[in-house]
């Protein structure tokens, strides 16, 4: 229940502070006097859209704060560790900025709409003039019975939804495979082509970088041989670079053994002998390779040619030629394996299919059974509210499969005899629709979670014996939850629990909006306004009467 809200700089309201209590609240006051500035502020805390128009004039930020009590700990404990917020109450507080801004905290932790929305609404619900017209909306009327099934229709829900889930995948996965068995056979041509061409061109890692320098070599062979030659000659010649190095090596070897300097310089020179000596060893091979063939170096070209283009249409390098050429060989595999995988996937979709069909044929036969106890229940509530005649009928039809199932359900109702039931928005007037959804609201509400139901005038066009009906469906429902109601009905005023009355304060240029908790003879003054205005014996005495028969009414519901 909320047991605390304070508003500031909200409309007309420069700060509000309300105590709340269990049972029957209830909000009335003049026209216009900003009874549903506190309603918008509960919006507010509802996670609801913010316009910043709300702000009030010539001030920068609004802000909504709420202290929620909650029975149901479990429930509180399991929303907010979904989101990291610990605490055992809900402080919800809510700041908006002419800049834009908009800041929301749970239990002093900065948090999305997307998380106060999926919160609050598990423990509050506002019934207002929109439900009304949300009732008009045939889509509406599947989630009102789903809502008075409870568990049993709730537990189905989520195992319709598996089961769609997993359908709709193995659809999805068939469809891409059927997909790829229609264009089986261009695809294998088009592989085994792709296949044929690399494994035909004899493809070896790094044959390209060999060949380069193959080919370069064949292209300088003359400034090769020539350079080559010569510098065998400086080397291993008559009097070259190894005979005189020798030369030197064995006239140290004579002394080496004087000391260690000279013996460390023999190993260098013995060292220097053999690097030359492999070095010489390394131009002869050279040499002897270096030769020009014109034919040769023709088919290197064409050769080096071939292999770019390879590289170019199938990886940057040969090795990724034939890595593709192993990639290729396995879609062709996977290929002829398709027709195989294809009836085994029609067949394990087919039974998904046959399963989620099970479920949703469970489900529909559970939505029939409670949408018949609904009908009966609301027609009892309906006769109640003086529609005696009235007459519901659930239709059913079958759409393409969704995660609800495959059921569209959809109202039709006639409030007279004799007329056959109809759309409500062909039948409905504001006031009929005002009293279905207090006795859709007055069944739903035995089997939710909420702790606290607004209703926001939703005694729009009632008066008379049926505004002392509604009146008493309203405290029927706040025996079970909290309930705030904004009214201008002296019949429902008279049956709160608490009272409270909304006034419009002017002083100049200044205009503001106060609420102030009635003690019984301020709620006497407020019927007998609500009334007719007339502050008189008579008014007084009627108003005497309708709370003291309101306390009757409440004693026995008790």
């Amino acid at each position: 229940m909320i047991s605390h809200l304070f508003i500031k700089n909200i409309a007309l309201i420069t700060e509000l502070s309300i105590d709340l209590e269990n049972g029957f609240n209830v909000l009335s006051g003049e026209t216009g006097a900003g009874k549903s500035i506190i309603v918008d502020s509960v919006n507010l805390i509802l996670g609801k859209r913010a316009d910043k128009d709300l702000i009030r004039a010539g001030q920068e930020t609004a802000r909504v704060e709420a202290l929620i009590e909650t029975g149901n700990k479990k429930l509180l404990k399991e929303c907010l560790e979904a989101y990291g917020i610990e605490g055992d109450e809900l402080i919800i507080s809510r700041e908006l900025s002419q800049s834009g801004k908009n800041v929301c905290r749970i239990n002093g932790q900065l948090s999305s709409l997307t998380q106060l929305r999926d919160i609050v609404s598990r423990f509050i619900d506002i019934c207002g003039q929109n439900d009304n017209i949300m009732l008009l909306d045939e889509k509406y009327h599947m989630t009102l019975v789903d809502e008075f099934g409870g568990e049993e229709i709730s537990l189905l829900k989520e195992k319709a939804a598996e089961a769609y889930e997993e359908y709709h995948r193995l659809s999805r996965e068939l469809k891409e495979l059927q997909k790829g068995v229609e264009d089986k056979e261009r695809l294998t041509d088009l592989y085994r082509y792709q296949i044929d061409e690399i494994s035909g061109a004899n493809v070896k890692p790094g044959e390209d970088d060999e060949l380069t320098e193959e080919r370069d070599m064949m292209l300088n062979a003359e400034k090769l041989a020539k350079h080559l030659y010569e510098a065998k000659e400086n080397i291993s010649g008559n009097k070259g670079t190894l005979e005189t190095l020798y030369e030197a090596l064995e006239n140290i070897r004579e002394i080496s053994g004087i000391n260690d300097r000279l013996k460390k310089l023999e190993q260098v020179v013995n060292d220097a002998y053999y690097e030359i000596e492999d070095a010489s060893y390394e131009l002869s091979d050279i040499s002897d390779r270096v030769t020009f063939d014109e034919r040769r170096l023709d088919w290197i070209e064409d050769r080096l040619q071939e292999l770019n283009r390879l590289k170019r249409k199938y990886g940057g390098s040969l090795e990724k030629v034939l890595e593709t050429m192993e990639d290729l060989q396995s879609q062709l595999d996977t290929l002829d394996n398709s027709e195989y995988e294809l009836q085994q996937l029609i067949k394990k979709t087919d039974a998904s299919r046959q399963d989620m069909e099970k479920v949703f044929s469970e489900l529909t036969s559970k939505r029939r059974e409670y949408s018949r106890r609904f009908e009966k229940r609301l027609i009892g509530e309906l006769s109640d509210l003086g529609m005696k005649n009235a007459e519901l009928v659930t239709q059913y039809e079958k759409i393409p499969y969704s995660k609800d199932g495959w059921d569209y359900i959809s109202f039709m109702i006639s409030v007279n005899r004799g007329t056959p039931p109809r759309k409500l928005s062909r039948i409905a007037s504001g006031g009929e629709l005002s009293r279905i959804m207090l006795a859709i609201k007055n069944i739903v509400a035995e089997n939710e979670n909420i702790e606290t139901v607004i209703f926001d005038e939703i005694d729009t066009g009632i008066s008379g014996v049926m505004a002392r009906v509604v009146a008493e469906k309203i405290a029927n429902i706040s025996r079970k939850r909290q309930v705030i109601c904004v009214t201008h009905l002296p019949q429902i005023a008279s049956m709160g629990d608490t009272n409270y009355v909304i006034t419009k304060n002017e002083k100049e240029e200044f205009v503001s909006t106060s609420l102030t908790r009635l003690d019984r003879e301020g709620l006497l003054s407020e019927i007998a306004r609500l009334s007719g205005g007339i502050q008189s014996s008579k008014a007084r005495e009627h108003a005497i009467e309708l709370v003291e028969n309101a306390e009757a009414v409440k004693r026995n519901l008790a």
